[in-house]
């Protein structure tokens, strides 16, 4: 698989699953940052204290969501993680900013996307190289990551 398309299937499955992965390891969230990697029980305490109530929710019900799961998916999520931590700065960013834009997507977007994702992987290997050339061609920026519909 070349290159680029490897970073992008990389990109792609650390987009899904990012913020389940940063509840897992809070210090991911700035995994840019020169800090540490994980606080201090005491900065972690303080850090808790200043989210709102509906955030500390948000977060314990998260944190449970990820207790709950089979040991070998939560093995999956660290790993997911890790790959995410050794992606340039860049596209670090580019994840956090295609996820976010997820995030966004109504409910009806995001099924389209989901469909047309799953024709597109059903897809021989040239058509999809050819489908990435055409993007690349139409729109630079294109080809890098999920889109809108």
């Amino acid at each position: 698989m070349p290159r680029r398309a490897e970073r992008t299937r990389r990109a792609l499955l650390c987009a899904g699953l990012l913020a389940l992965a940063l509840v897992a390891a809070p210090s991911l969230a700035h995994a840019d940052d020169p800090r540490p990697p994980s606080p201090s029980p005491v900065e972690g305490t303080k850090q808790w204290q200043k989210l709102s109530p509906e955030e500390r929710e948000r977060l314990h019900q998260r944190w449970q969501q990820f207790q709950s799961l089979p040991p070998q998916r939560k093995e999956e999520l660290r790993q997911r993680a890790t790959e995410f931590r050794k992606l340039p700065p860049e596209e670090r960013a580019r994840v956090r900013q295609n996820f976010d834009r997820w995030q966004k997507l109504s409910p009806e977007d995001k099924a389209r996307v989901r469909e047309k994702f799953q024709r597109f992987q059903q897809l021989p290997p040239d058509q999809k190289q050819k489908i990435r050339e055409r993007l690349k061609r139409e729109d630079p920026g294109k080809g890098k990551g999920p889109r809108p519909p």
